[in-house]
């Protein structure tokens, strides 16, 4: 409610993230339990943080609009510790170039001190951080497991904490910036905390540590991505409420940047390792063609053979398939546009609409700060620039909700560990759709092996394509041939291949 009691239309994050995850798997809401982690019982080996000179950016008078705005943030000594990672190492690894860096660098962390929820997103992206890099340096010490676990527990703890603060805040007007600039932050975190999982229990494995502690959460990070998007495109596609405005006298935040920081280069992180992009790469895209192809043959023929067949459910099976020909449709769009000879006629031109003037200055989108909505227009894949990372994750806004449905109840039938060749399995024989929509989907996690060099996506493209290809080696029919010939599961070869030739 508004100060006036008005209630507020904002077509929130959080309460969008809340939607996709009711209706991606039934599940009633994102879990918010109260877990009992233990508190910072780390030691910490943190450098001195490089600290940057205050650059030459302009803050508006009235960057924090709001009469309710929380009183700074107080943080403890392991909360500084984490913020000083968060500024010293997590920003600058997660900026494509120099807007990118100053909302990481400067409009989030200078947000964060007025907001808990928004500084505990900030935590908790340090500590993932600070998680991947232990593992890193691992590869040439003893890996500190128990210090690993720590970090990811707190983490964990700091976003659940975020998670359920931002749900409180959304029907408050005061805390609108703050619940909009947590979206990409929580996106981040999604993604970071499922790869740095997966490359700890890599790392466990490597080491025949048999100990299965903190499991990756099943596409929680993709839910998280498309809610995003979401709340990014309904904010710009929802009105201002005129009867509100006497809530607004000040002028919305403005922090704009007048030269680069100070002393501060992004790293411009776009996709793949040196290795994935002078090897695997252009097999992907020497092959991705005919693979296309080959898919498109079996959901036409799906189509033509659902269109012949006549039966009671057939609306509802003929809603499904459409929603995988429109993914297959993305996913061709997508792959045009990483593998074409012209790559710039291919790039999207899609242009941030002018939020000054015209439909879109009255959209609620509007009154956010302008370094915020063009940063969440960006990691949305709303405007360029788009990044191979980008381009590749926008698959996830493209398709439609109910493709993402079918994808997300496949998997909850996958078990944890899939059983060896010859032992049957109770999850039941998917559908032709239900099959159809796998397939697409490990054609694009091929896509997502080539982001092996962001650190926050790392082997989640390599670790979900290895279980999709053994549950399917199952469930394919006969005209797909055996899992071998299938051009997801030889890539996959290829990549693990290409992995253990670092290893000698």
């Amino acid at each position: 409610m508004s100060r006036q009691g008005h209630p507020m239309r904002i077509p929130s994050f959080a309460k969008v993230a809340d939607f996709e995850v009711t209706s991606i798997g039934d599940r009633k809401h994102l879990p918010i339990s109260e877990p009992q982690y233990p508190k910072s019982r780390f030691t910490s080996s943190l450098s001195s943080p490089y600290v940057a000179t205050t650059p030459n950016y302009t803050f508006s008078a009235n960057i924090f609009t709001h009469e309710n705005v929380a009183p700074f943030v107080d943080l403890g000594a392991t909360e500084l510790e984490l913020f000083s990672y968060y500024l010293s190492h997590a920003a600058r690894s997660m900026a494509y170039d120099d807007e990118d860096l100053y909302a990481l660098q400067v409009g989030f962390p200078n947000l964060a001190f007025r907001s808990k929820p928004l500084m505990s997103s900030i935590l908790a992206l340090a500590a993932v951080r600070k998680c991947h890099d232990i593992l890193c340096e691992s590869e040439d010490q003893e890996l500190d497991a128990a210090q690993v676990r720590n970090l990811l527990a707190l983490a964990d703890e700091h976003h659940r904490g975020s998670l359920r603060q931002t749900q409180a805040d959304i029907p408050h007007a005061n805390h609108y910036d703050h619940v909009v600039a947590n979206a990409p932050l929580m996106v981040l975190y999604a993604t970071a905390n499922h790869a740095v999982r997966i490359k700890l229990s890599k790392a466990l494995f490597d080491k025949n540590d048999n100990c299965k502690s903190l499991p990756p959460t099943q596409l929680h990070w993709m839910t998280l991505i498309r809610a995003a998007h979401l709340a990014y495109t309904g904010l710009l596609h929802s009105t201002k409420d005129f009867s509100l405005f006497d809530d607004y006298t000040a002028s919305p935040p403005t922090i704009t940047l007048n030269q680069p920081i100070s002393g501060l280069v992004p790293m411009a992180e776009s996709g793949p390792t040196e290795r994935t992009e002078k090897l695997l790469m252009p097999i992907i895209a020497a092959t991705s063609g005919s693979a296309l192809e080959k898919l498109r043959t079996k959901a036409h023929t799906l189509q033509f053979s659902m269109h012949l067949a006549s039966s009671w459910d057939s609306s509802k099976d003929d809603g499904e398939l459409q929603a995988c020909l429109v993914a297959l449709e993305a996913l061709s769009n997508i792959m045009s546009e990483l593998f074409a000879q012209d790559n710039e006629s291919c790039a999207t031109s899609s242009e941030q609409p002018d939020l000054e003037y015209g439909w879109a200055a009255l959209s609620q989108l509007s009154d956010v700060s302008p370094w915020l909505r063009n940063y969440m227009a960006r990691v949305t894949f709303s405007t360029p620039p788009k990044p191979l990372r980008r381009t590749i994750m926008w698959f996830l806004n493209r398709v439609p909700r109910e493709y993402l449905s079918i994808v997300q109840s496949t998997f909850d039938n996958i078990p944890d560990t899939v059983p060896d060749e010859g032992i049957q399995c109770d999850s039941g024989i998917p559908s032709d759709t239900s099959r159809l929509a796998m397939e697409i989907f490990a054609h694009w996690l091929v896509l997502v092996m080539l982001l092996d060099g962001v650190w926050w996506i790392g082997g989640i493209g390599e670790c979900e394509l290895a279980k999709v290809t053994k549950y399917m080696s199952r469930q394919l029919d006969e005209s797909s041939g055996s899992s071998g010939s299938w051009w997801p599961s030889s890539m996959l070869n290829i990549a693990l291949e290409l992995g253990k030739q670092d290893q000698i």
